[in-house]
Parts: structure tokens; C-alpha cells; sequence
């Protein structure tokens, strides 16, 4: 490795060890929530907000299988709650976030092997990691009889999002290979997580209802 790659990694490293600012976390997370697009281009030049991208990604997550859980629990009437604890807000927050990782990697190899747009994964990573978090609206899908459309409707809008961070990560992709990287990344997502919820019981936010 040459010497400006050991800068960067230098300085990625420094990054990692700075003190963690949870305000910089929550303010990302409410800007997002809010409809300020702007923060998504921002995060992705600042790699001072990779930690609390992914705090805003790992909170989306939590959340989304909270209402998960609780949906579980309310259709069951009471009777399951244990059972759907551990496969859906333990294992299924876990996979979730495992599978987000395969995504994140798919789109950052198709956007270098098949449009040759070249991008830092770290400088993808933070944007992405970001809009994952917007998540956490699907903690409504508690909301009975229209969870399911709620789930479906939170989960179109953040590959609608995704594709902007690829857009603001990489400004020199165009619609098409934004689109199709982040399509290819999430196709692979998708259907991970519905296997394993429909073998496994093990599901988060909206692939909850393949469990059924």
C-alpha cells in the first residue's frame, strides 16, 4: 500500500477512535426524518459521521423490529411473546443488519464491476447507513389490519432513498447505475430475508409477515 493509502486508512482509523458524539447521531437522524435530503450529501463527504450513521442505521433497525415484535404480539393475542422476542427483535435486528452489510457490498461491486464507478466503500457506507435509519417508521406497523402496507410503503421509500445516497456518494453515477446497483444489493436483501423468515421464523419489520 502506498503512502496516500496509508493516510487515508490512517485517518479512517483516527475517525474510528474520536470520541462518539450522540448528538451529532440523533440531529443526522432528525434531519433525515424531517425531509432534509441535504444530510445525505453531507454525510457522505464528513468521515467524522460514519459511527453515528451507523448508530442512526442499528437504531432504525431496533426500532423497525420492535413493531415487529409487537405485531406479533398483538395478533397473537398475548399468547406469543417470548418466541417472537428472540427470533424476531434479537435474531431478527441481527440479520437485518447482516444482510444491510451484503447489500451495501453488492451495490459498491456493481457500481465498480459493471458501470466502472469507482467509490470509496466507507464514502458509500455512511449515506447508506444513514437512510437506513428512516426505518424506524416501521415501528407503526403495530398498527393492525394496515401493517403490512405501512411496512411495504416504508421499505419502497428507503430503496427511493438508498438510491439517492448511492446518487450523493458517487456524483459521476447516473439514474441507471444507481438504480440498478441498488436494485441488484437489495433483490439479494429481500429475498435473504424472506427465506430466513419463512424457514427460520427469524424476520424484522415488514418480512415479519412471511413468518405467518
Amino acid at each position: 500500500m502506498g503512502r496516500g493509502g496509508r493516510s487515508q486508512v490512517s485517518r479512517y482509523l483516527d475517525t474510528l477512535a474520536a470520541p462518539f458524539d450522540w448528538r451529532r447521531a440523533f440531529s443526522l437522524h432528525r434531519r433525515l426524518l424531517a425531509g432534509d435530503l441535504g444530510v445525505i450529501a453531507e454525510v457522505s463527504r464528513n468521515e467524522s459521521d460514519t459511527r453515528p450513521a451507523l448508530v442512526v442505521l442499528t437504531l432504525g433497525v431496533l426500532v423497525a423490529s420492535l413493531g415487529a415484535w409487537l405485531w406479533v404480539v398483538i395478533e397473537s393475542g398475548g399468547q406469543s411473546i417470548t418466541g417472537p422476542a428472540i427470533h424476531v427483535l434479537l435474531l431478527g435486528s441481527f440479520v437485518s443488519l447482516i444482510a444491510w452489510g451484503i447489500w451495501l457490498g453488492l451495490t459498491w461491486h456493481a457500481l465498480r464491476s459493471i458501470f466502472t464507478v469507482n467509490v470509496d466503500l466507507p464514502t458509500l457506507m455512511r449515506p447508506m447507513a444513514l437512510v437506513g435509519g428512516f426505518a424506524v417508521w416501521q415501528f407503526f406497523m403495530l398498527a393492525g389490519p394496515a401493517s403490512f402496507a405501512l411496512g411495504l410503503i416504508v421499505t419502497i421509500v428507503g430503496v427511493l432513498l438508498t438510491i439517492l445516497a448511492v446518487r450523493a456518494a458517487a456524483p459521476e453515477a447516473d439514474d441507471r447505475a444507481a438504480i440498478t446497483s441498488v436494485g441488484i444489493g437489495f433483490g439479494v436483501y429481500a429475498l435473504m430475508l424472506s427465506l430466513l423468515a419463512d424457514l427460520a421464523g427469524v424476520a424484522s419489520g415488514l418480512f415479519v409477515h412471511a413468518t405467518t
